[in-house]
């Protein structure tokens, strides 16, 4: 076997770089602040939920109504005054309209489309993470350990065997070997309608393609097949991994989407909704993916006559902040900015809580004191580094080492040489926050007892 030197470089800069950022800015907040730590990555994502912590305290809910017009089959919500949309801010303005609309109501437009909608791709680490955690309760850390087991082998009683393929991974690609059967056993399990295609990545950025997606090692070992000798969790992986790939090979499931307008005084009301027509890959991902029909009545003989509501419903709503993130939602956010590699989300995730940067309020991450403190001291002297763009940026320049495009050592020394007098800088300019008194006094020497932290 050759050994890609490009590689090791690339992957030595990313340890070396890592360790220089890590060590140097570690030791400089535990003696100004006593936080534990601060890297390359977790101290980006740290400031992501700093960040919007602070933009859901800034917000300023903002009120607004709507109007709704209820039949006896479906409702519709008013969007339109002739041919600008409308937007109701007051009480007062909500009224007005309920004052110039009648009793009747005209269709005066129904459309239907066909549309296709289809499976997801295969699992990549990232992906894997946010759905374990939305659709099974799993923490990044949980999934990476079950998935992890998977990938080892698992004793079935005549052999023990790797159930999926490796889970660090940010490829949707799919072997042959896997392809070829997969849609054999579509064809001959559902038919040959619902045999589908593979799926083509349109991302390129930041993805090192090493390993093939997450998927199951044979398509023929059923979850439900093996579920005896799979612990609940672990049976409850590989069967989202299993159905997953399978999907990701079948037919677009098939949607009628249609939508009724109604008009009165002007004021004009819309209905959506949407039947199924073929299930296609929902024949087996349904139970991950509820399909949410709204069935509207056929209204086609109901063009251009006037029907009346039973009732029209004015209600006041407030504008929300932003959410705060999940597990799921913070891996999302940071493989779309290009943050971190499929092996550093679930490490990450897990050293913001072992540190006390953020607590869990309804597995959604909220920063401590100390948490906030140590992202206002990293930005006073590091904003240029710790921040998304130059982290993201880093990223690329270890994509370009791999592909021999960039030096390794140039990269470095431009880093260092940045990097370096800024951390001196801070080691004598940050100020030092002062040692929290508790109230008492030392028995031996009289003096105010602190609190410090310590192992």
């Amino acid at each position: 076997t050759v050994i890609d030197d490009n590689l090791v470089k690339s992957q030595e800069t990313r340890r070396i770089l890592d360790r220089i950022i890590g060590f140097r800015l570690s030791k400089l907040l535990q003696s100004k602040i006593g936080a534990k730590s601060a890297g390359r990555v977790q101290s980006v994502a740290l400031k992501l939920i700093v960040d919007r912590e602070r933009e859901i305290e800034a917000f300023v809910p903002e009120e607004y109504w709507t109007i709704t017009a209820k039949f006896k089959d479906y409702e519709a919500g008013l969007f339109k005054y002739k041919e600008d949309d409308i937007e109701l801010k007051t009480k007062e303005d909500a009224d007005k309209v309920l004052s110039e609309i009648g009793d009747t109501y005209t269709v005066i437009d129904i459309d239907k489309k066909e549309k296709a909608k289809k499976s997801k791709t295969p699992f990549i680490t990232s992906t894997l993470q946010q759905e374990a955690s939305t659709k099974l309760g799993f923490p990044a850390k949980k999934t990476m350990s079950i998935a992890q087991k998977l990938y080892e082998g698992i004793d079935l009683g005549s052999e023990t065997v790797g159930l999926i393929s490796y889970m660090r991974t940010d490829s949707i690609r799919l072997s042959d070997e896997f392809v070829g059967p997969t849609m054999k056993y579509i064809e001959e399990n559902y038919g040959k309608n619902y045999v589908g295609y593979v799926k083509k990545s349109t991302k390129t950025e930041n993805v090192q393609d090493a390993h093939e997606a997450i998927r199951p090692t044979s398509i023929n070992r059923k979850p439900e097949d093996i579920k005896k000798y799979l612990t609940p969790d672990e049976y409850k992986l590989y069967k989202l991994i299993y159905y997953r790939a399978l999907a990701s090979l079948m037919k677009d499931a098939k949607v009628l989407a249609t939508s009724v307008t109604l008009e009165n005084n002007d004021y004009l009301f819309k209905a959506n909704g949407s039947t199924l027509i073929f299930d296609g890959y929902l024949k087996v991902y349904s139970e991950y993916e509820k399909n949410e029909d709204v069935i509207l009545p056929d209204l086609t003989n109901q063009k251009d006559k006037s029907i009346e509501a039973l009732e029209v419903v004015k209600e006041q709503h407030f504008t929300k902040p932003p959410a705060r993130y999940t597990e799921a939602s913070l891996i999302d956010e940071m493989e779309s900015l290009g943050i971190g590699r499929p092996s550093t989300y679930a490490p990450t995730m897990e050293t913001l809580k072992t540190r006390a940067y953020v607590t869990l309020d309804n597995k959604r991450f909220v920063p401590t004191e100390i948490g906030i403190e140590t992202t206002d001291k990293l930005q006073e002297f590091f904003s240029n580094i710790i921040n998304v763009e130059y982290t993201a940026n880093m990223e690329k320049e270890l994509d370009e080492i791999a592909m021999d495009k960039c030096d390794n050592i140039a990269v470095l020394k431009d880093f260092y040489n940045i990097f370096e007098p800024i951390v001196e800088d801070a080691f004598k300019n940050m100020e030092k926050k002062a040692a929290k008194e508790t109230g008492e006094i030392c028995p031996e020497c009289d003096s105010p007892l602190v609190i410090r932290r310590g192992k």
